[in-house]
């Protein structure tokens, strides 16, 4: 029988990526990562693309792209698929509190 995998929120690792936006890798295995990222209000992760479908789950607050549905926002319990080498804007509009979005894909950004 095989045991779970666990991570307790005192355990994660942030990493900074830009001003604003921190991530903390859950699980990293070859085919398959997941990473939860921190956007605060008014900032946006770099731009980038993936060569692999690229999945986002809004666990809280207010996350927007500008590239999907002009912008608008998605609220919490909102879910988005990017497909392949769909370009990435995403950000937390300003005045919003921020957000927190779980991502799934297969690893590293093409661009």
């Amino acid at each position: 029988m095989k045991s779970a995998v666990t991570t307790e929120p005192q355990a994660q690792i942030w990493e900074t990526v830009s001003e604003g936006v921190t991530r903390t890798v859950l699980r990293a295995e070859p085919g398959e990562k997941r990473v939860l990222i921190k956007i605060a209000a008014g900032h946006t992760y770099p731009h980038h693309a993936h060569a692999t479908p690229d999945e986002v789950f809004v666990v809280e607050g207010v996350y927007s792209d500008p590239g999907v549905e002009n912008g608008r926002p998605f609220a919490a319990g909102s879910y988005l698929y990017y497909p392949p080498g769909t370009d990435h804007y995403a950000s937390s509009p300003a005045g919003s509190g921020g957000c927190t979005i779980l991502v799934w894909n297969a690893g590293t950004p093409a661009k």
